[in-house]
C-alpha cells in the first residue's frame, strides 16, 4: 500500500505542477474525478484488469469515453496510467492532488459532527472558530451523530477537537471516580 501511495503522490505532483503553471487547479480536480469515476466503474475495472483486453483496446476505449469530458492533457494522463498499469492509483492521486491544492490555497477540510443538524448561522460560527484555530480557510462538512449528546467533534486534518457532551460527561465521571 505504501508503494501505491508513493506512486499516487508522484502522479499528483506532476499534475499539480502542470495545473499550477496553467492556473487550472479546479479543472484538473474535476478531470481527475471524472477519470476516477471511469476507472472505478465495476465494468470498466474488469475490462482494465482483464489481461485479454489489450492495452491498445483499453486506450481506445478510454480516449473515446473521456473525449469532450476532460482536457486532452487529462486524457493523456489516463492513457499513461493504463500503459504503466497504474489505473488503481487514481483514487490516491485524486486525494493527494486535493491535499496539495488545499495546502497551496491555505485551505483545510473540516468534518464536524454534531448531535443535531446545524443551521446556516451555526455552520458559519463553527467555520469561523475553526479558521481562527487553524489559520486556514475551512471547507466545512457536517454530519449528525446523536450519540455525542451535544457539543461537537471536529476533525481538521490530523487534529481532533472533541467538545462533545458525551466526552465531557465521561471526563466528569472519571474525575468523580478518581476522587472517591
Amino acid at each position: 500500500m505504501a508503494l501505491r501511495g508513493s506512486v499516487s503522490r508522484r502522479y499528483a505532483e506532476g499534475v499539480f505542477a502542470i495545473a499550477k503553471d496553467h492556473s487550472s487547479f479546479d479543472r484538473w480536480l474535476e478531470d481527475i474525478g471524472t477519470i476516477k469515476s471511469v476507472f472505478t466503474d465495476p465494468t470498466m475495472k474488469r475490462f482494465l484488469d482483464d489481461p485479454k483486453s489489450g492495452q491498445a483496446d483499453q486506450e481506445r476505449v478510454i480516449r473515446k469515453l473521456l473525449d469532450g469530458k476532460v482536457d486532452p492533457l487529462a486524457i493523456n494522463l489516463a492513457v499513461l496510467l493504463i500503459r504503466r498499469e497504474h489505473t488503481g492509483t487514481v483514487e490516491g492521486l485524486e486525494r493527494e492532488l486535493k491535499r496539495m491544492v488545499n495546502d497551496y490555497r491555505n485551505v483545510a477540510e473540516a468534518e464536524v459532527t454534531t448531535a443535531i443538524d446545524l443551521d446556516g448561522e451555526q455552520r458559519e460560527l463553527v467555520k469561523q472558530r475553526l479558521q481562527v484555530l487553524t489559520h486556514k480557510d475551512i471547507e466545512l462538512q457536517t454530519r449528525v451523530d446523536v450519540s455525542i449528546l451535544g457539543g461537537f467533534v471536529a476533525r481538521v486534518g490530523d487534529t481532533l477537537i472533541d467538545a462533545s457532551l458525551k466526552t465531557k460527561l465521561a471526563r466528569l465521571r472519571q474525575d468523580l471516580l478518581a476522587h472517591t
